[in-house]
């Protein structure tokens, strides 16, 4: 399996597991209900993309979004599809900026180094 497959399913895998650690701890149908989603589970998914855009510096935008993919198709299977879809699809894209901006720092910080590191 080549190098990015492997990101690709990290990252889903985060987010999914994310939404439902999320979830049951807080005992809400959709994690995004509870505060612990924003205080401990939207870093944690910043951090993630962080490291996988030090890791995978190419088009490191990937990283922050794909975790939010994830939870948005797990929040798909585990509760339908009910008539607040498109407020969904605009709150996942809002929300995936943070784990964005952390998965370009991740790149710019691996890319200062490898320039650092062949002078």
């Amino acid at each position: 399996m080549k190098k990015d497959s492997w990101f690709y399913l990290i990252a889903v895998a985060s987010g999914v597991l994310i939404w439902i650690t999320v979830s049951a701890v807080s005992g809400r149908a959709e994690a995004w209900d509870s505060g612990l989603y924003f205080s401990v589970g939207m870093p944690v998914v910043c951090i993630v993309s962080m490291v996988q855009g030090f890791f995978e510096p190419r088009r490191p935008w990937r990283w922050g979004v794909v975790p939010l993919i994830g939870q948005f198709l797990w929040m798909l299977l585990t509760q339908g599809i009910g008539n607040l879809l498109p407020l969904g699809i605009v709150v996942f894209a809002v929300l995936s900026v943070p784990s964005i901006v952390a998965a370009q720092i991740g790149a710019f910080v691996a890319i200062r180094r490898a320039r650092r590191d062949e002078v």
